[in-house]
């Protein structure tokens, strides 16, 4: 009869939503770290580790009871290590306008997207000069769609010593050629009702990223260089002597 058979207790329904809530979470959580899917192995060894000892040390601790210090450091790692991966993908779109942000965005894109071969790790400067405006510096990350590539964009202004120091590194650095400067030669664009004179091989997309104050640059840019990698344009940086604008691009 129906009045004999078990009613489902509070209990067993929660454990049920809980789990319902983790296998949910898991496939949000897969899929969102695929945008930096090059970290994961180096966050998987990590964990693995963590997650071995962690048994490890509570058999430990449930014998002598001396290792409950280690053994909730271990958790607490576990579980912090977990959640910066988690939130790499959203430093990696935000904080554009943060510098203290430059050196964590720069390793999540480097090492966690999957890219074309190149350069653009050692044409990107390690550090950010001590005169630094207006900066900005867009990291876009992977995706499974097809045909997609991933693209930096940086730009800020410096002085004429960080903007020769760039331009020394640029020649220590095989298949990187300048591509305009002294040819001189310039390309017009027009944009929202305004004609733009900058040097040829700029991209077009890179134009569109530039923020109001450094595409102001580009109506009279004379005395620019622009330096690429390879035969393709795929990543480069233009530097305006001018100005002091640098701006980085793949």
């Amino acid at each position: 009869m129906e009045s004999d058979k078990p009613k489902k207790s509070g209990f067993w329904i929660a454990n049920l939503i809980i789990s319902l809530f983790f296998v949910l979470s898991s496939c949000f959580v897969g899929i969102w770290t695929l945008s930096v899917a090059g970290l994961f192995p180096y966050f998987f060894i990590v964990l693995l580790v963590l997650f071995l000892l962690i048994p490890v040390l509570y058999r430990k601790n449930q014998k002598d009871g001396k290792y409950k210090i280690p053994l909730w450091t271990v958790r607490i790692a576990f579980v912090l290590i977990s959640l910066l991966f988690v939130v790499l993908p959203y430093i990696g779109l935000k904080f554009k306008y943060n510098k203290f942000f430059y050196t964590p965005k720069k390793i999540i894109y480097t090492y966690g997207v999957y890219t074309l071969s190149s350069n653009i790790d050692e044409m990107l400067p390690k550090h950010l000069p001590l005169e630094c405006r207006e900066y900005k510096f867009i990291t876009q990350l992977g995706s499974i769609a097809q045909d997609y590539h991933p693209s930096v964009y940086l730009m800020f202004y410096t002085d004429n010593d960080t903007l020769m120091q760039y331009e020394k590194n640029f020649k220590t650095i095989p298949d990187v050629n300048i591509a305009s400067g002294e040819c001189k030669e310039h390309e017009y664009y027009q944009f929202q009702n305004e004609v733009f004179f900058y040097p040829k091989n700029f991209p077009d997309h890179v134009f569109w990223r530039l923020d109001d104050i450094h595409r102001e640059k580009f109506k009279n840019m004379e005395n620019a260089k622009i330096y690429i990698a390879g035969d393709y344009y795929t990543h480069g940086c233009l530097l305006d002597y001018d100005s002091g604008l640098v701006v980085f691009w793949t």
